[in-house]
């Protein structure tokens, strides 16, 4: 006599096809009943300029952030350029002091080199590319909601807490 509950299952040839449906019922994506609307669903769109960027290269903003941006220079370029070589100094000095006033306010700080700041931040990848007709050092403050502020040239460490108070208050800032 076969088992009970053998004969109360649905026939082998039919348990493959039920399971996958029920498996894909059950990876529907969930929407709270709020946040529904006739509208289409946004689709990520993935960039192949975002893919093939190192790792180390992202910062990543989890909360209120300035980076600090400067060109990539090498040591002969500086022995060649002292003006580059004071700016950049000068660039790195304020940042630095500024730097327990910013973590203090809850700001996380980097430096990165270049032209182009690569961002990861809740809303998704992004990346700011500085103006070419701007000035080769500056500092981007950015935040979880995807608000950014930029300033260009070097600031004192004063002005950039005073930056930092600003973008916290209004996601903006008003150079002076």
């Amino acid at each position: 006599m076969a088992n009970t509950c053998e004969r109360t299952l649905l026939p082998r040839r039919y348990r493959g096809p039920l399971l996958g449906a029920i498996c894909l019922a059950a990876c529907e994506q969930v929407v709270p009943r709020d946040a529904r609307s006739s509208a289409a669903p946004a689709v990520a769109t993935v960039d192949s300029g975002f893919a093939a960027v190192p790792d180390s290269v992202w910062v990543v903003v989890s909360g209120p952030t300035l980076i600090g941006f400067s060109p990539e220079v090498s040591n002969a370029q500086l022995e060649a350029d002292e003006g580059l070589a004071s700016v950049l100094d000068d660039f790195a000095y304020h940042i630095g002091t500024a730097a327990d006033s910013l973590q203090a306010a809850g700001f996380k700080w980097h430096f990165r080199g270049g032209d182009t700041l690569w961002l990861r931040t809740m809303r998704g990848p992004s990346r700011f590319v500085r103006t070419a007709d701007s000035a080769d050092v500056g500092y981007l403050f950015a935040d979880t909601l995807g608000r950014q502020a930029v300033i260009y040239g070097v600031r004192t460490h004063l002005d950039l807490v005073a930056y930092a108070r600003e973008f916290t208050r209004t996601g903006a800032v008003v150079t002076r």
